[in-house]
């Protein structure tokens, strides 16, 4: 037997030989910004790395930040420039995977001295690394496409297949791109992504899987489990809050949180040692990972909890919480707003049906959804109480200021006339407008106003993705004043303000003929056809719900505007 580094070297050569993916990772892979790779706060890591070049493939529920994106595009520079696979790696649209293309992939083949030369490049300088779709390597090849391209799924064929962000892609393309396996004597498949709802996607692959998790060992009385977030870190007090479950909150060595053992109920260290993967269903032959931020040993759960405090009562960052943090997903179905919730919030003044020169002191909202009639919610712009604190790594800061909306009007007009007279009675800031059906007539009172002191901006529906930059989608053109919002997430951002008391409407508002009824009608639930939640009025009218949520959308363009609008 060699010794010393002719020993590590000896024994690096025997990892690669029975393990050529983590040799490869361990040997020669270097990220984008040259560094090796570690496995030092990812120890699941490895079990994968070794075993995923002989399977026929896995289906993979993970958060973010988990390692799981380099390990794919080692395993497609493997599969391609070692053994001679011809790989075929898809992204949601043809717009993500340029960009994954551009920025994870060439930058690989320029840096790391194998696969400039697998990838047919000369040393030492930065040459081209051909095109984003496909790419020569070693005796294989590799292809990136969108799934939203229809052609890329019926003119290749695949030994190996990824699919990633499987929740964002067509689900029409996935079932061709299956298809282009079939001819391969040695097929394997990877789905993997951030999971949305319930039996949906990646979500219903991961339950049909033997359902993978990796299982830590408690340091004292040693039985093994997986780290839940709720099981484990987390628990309701006698007053409703949630706090830690770690009585003490704090290890006096790392000063964070830790999670506590299902069996003792005392407080362990995450380490390395002794965890593994744990099949839930040992029984089925597919494989499943649930790959969760709690098993990343660098992740501080103090940051964690702080997150999760400043979540509630959002649906949309607990949902963000649930997808990219914990890796699981989240539903939120069977909500609608009842009566009582409706009652909790009638707390303002009597409807005004007047307008005044009085409006001229406040910032004005107005939400208008068009149909036969035009339903009108109006607001002013109230500082409101906060008693929240913010949740930080080194404790709680005082509440931040936030606004409500007052609404001083709701009901209904026949003409755009009548909702531009209100306009000016009101002094309205911002009206934003349903585009359709009535798409011209919305444009003529975005026109009448243009450039004066009230502004009209026009709105239509778009899904985007559950983990977005800004809130519900919110995407604004300020060349035609067209703002764009994912319906269902500001459906639910309207139901929490609802619901939390961040709304205010007249203590009179239950006369308003219809307002009750449509402000109640929209229920949360599964569309199974598009496999997504979905708000859907039933067949019941729910223009006032729809008015009220243009006004939400109104309130924060005011907020956007900042000192602008308070100085009007």
């Amino acid at each position: 037997m060699p010794g010393g580094s002719e020993n590590y070297h000896y024994l690096m050569a025997q990892v690669s030989h029975d393990y050529p993916l983590l040799g490869l990772a361990l040997q020669r892979h270097v990220n984008t910004r040259g560094l090796p790779l570690s496995f030092e706060h990812m120890p699941y890591l490895i079990e994968l790395y070794t075993d995923f070049p002989k399977i026929d493939g896995a289906d993979i529920c993970k958060a973010v930040q988990t390692g799981l994106s380099e390990l794919m595009i080692q395993l497609i520079l493997e599969r391609a420039g070692w053994q001679g696979r011809v790989t075929a790696y898809v992204l949601p649209t043809f717009t993500i995977r340029d960009r994954f293309v551009q920025n994870r992939i060439n930058p690989l083949l320029n840096i790391v001295p194998d696969y400039r030369m697998r990838a047919g490049l000369t040393a030492g300088r930065h040459g081209s690394t051909g095109n984003l779709k496909l790419k020569r390597f070693g005796n294989g090849a590799m292809m990136f496409l969108g799934s939203n391209t229809v052609g890329d799924f019926v003119e290749f064929s695949a030994d190996v297949l990824i699919i990633d962000e499987f929740d964002q892609c067509d689900p029409q393309n996935l079932a061709k791109a299956r298809d282009r396996l079939r001819a391969s004597p040695y097929p394997q498949l990877f789905r993997l992504g951030n999971p949305t709802l319930p039996r949906v996607g990646v979500s219903r692959l991961f339950d049909l899987s033997d359902s993978r998790r990796w299982f830590h060992r408690c340091s004292k009385c040693k039985e093994r489990q997986p780290i839940d977030w709720f099981e484990s870190v987390v628990e309701r007090d006698d007053d409703g809050a949630w706090v830690p479950r770690d009585k003490a909150r704090l290890n006096p060595a790392s000063g964070d949180i830790r999670p506590m053992c299902r069996r003792c109920k005392e407080p362990f260290e995450r380490t390395a040692k002794d965890a593994v993967w744990v099949a839930e269903h040992p029984d089925r032959e597919r494989r499943g990972y649930l790959i969760s931020r709690l098993d990343v040993l660098s992740e501080s759960y103090r940051h964690l909890f702080a997150e999760w405090k400043n979540a509630q009562g959002t649906s949309e960052l607990l949902s963000a919480f649930y997808c990219s943090v914990l890796g699981k997903p989240f539903e939120f179905s069977g909500a609608r707003l009842n009566v009582e919730h409706l009652q909790d919030v009638a707390t303002g003044e009597v409807v005004d049906y007047a307008g005044g020169e009085e409006y001229r002191n406040h910032i004005v909202t107005m939400g208008v959804d068009v149909g036969a009639l035009l339903h009108v919610h109006i607001s002013v712009v109230e500082e409101m109480e906060n008693t929240t604190p913010i949740q930080t790594l080194d404790g709680e800061l005082p509440p931040e200021p936030k606004t409500m909306r007052h609404c001083v009007f709701t009901g209904t007009v026949r003409t755009f006339g009548e909702v531009a007279d209100m306009m000016r009675r009101y002094h309205v800031d911002v009206c934003v407008i349903d585009s359709m059906p009535e798409t011209r007539k919305a444009q003529e009172l975005r026109d009448e106003f243009y450039g004066g002191d009230s502004q009209v901006w026009l709105c239509r529906f778009h899904p985007t993705a559950r983990v977005a930059r800004q809130e519900y989608g919110l995407k604004m053109n300020y060349r035609d004043n067209t703002v764009i919002v994912d319906r269902t997430q500001v459906f639910d951002a309207t139901f929490d303000d609802i619901r939390q008391r961040r709304r205010k409407f007249p203590e009179d508002v239950f006369t308003v003929l219809g307002w009750s009824e449509q402000m109640r009608s929209s229920v949360r639930v599964l569309d199974e056809q598009k496999q997504r939640i979905v708000w859907s009025e039933g067949g019941s009218a729910d223009h006032f719900r729809l008015s009220d949520i243009y006004d939400r959308i109104a309130h924060d363009i005011t907020q956007k505007g900042g000192s602008y609008y308070a100085g009007q």
